[in-house]
């Protein structure tokens, strides 16, 4: 089968890992998407059954429930990764730094 074009060998390992990711994504999006479907059909039908008659209300707060909840879930998802820093170095340097216990506090060493 051989691999991909531009992908050298050395990275095809890297490749492979994240196609498998890059897939997983697509179906959760697509899940989210057909449920995010069936909320707004489900609240069309009950405006085109039942709003007349102020009847099966219980549909209302259900259907906008699945309506909303994967766009809150993917934007949860995709805000943070917009702020988050892109230099690993500069995170790596912040995480390794030591905290040292100012003078006369609890966490001070008694010499």
């Amino acid at each position: 089968m051989g691999t991909p074009k531009g992908v050298e060998n050395g990275d095809y390992e890297y490749y492979k890992e994240n196609q498998g990711i890059t897939k997983s994504y697509y179906l959760i999006f697509i899940l989210s998407l057909l449920i995010s479907i069936i909320g707004g059909s489900l609240l069309g039908w009950w405006l085109h059954k039942y709003h007349p008659t102020n009847r099966q209300l219980w549909m209302v707060p259900f259907s906008l429930i699945l309506f909303f909840t994967p766009v809150i879930v993917w934007l949860s998802l995709i805000i943070p990764d917009l702020f988050s820093s892109k230099n690993e170095q500069e995170d790596v340097y912040n995480m390794n730094q030591r905290i040292h216990p100012l003078d006369g506090s609890l966490c001070a060493l008694k010499r």
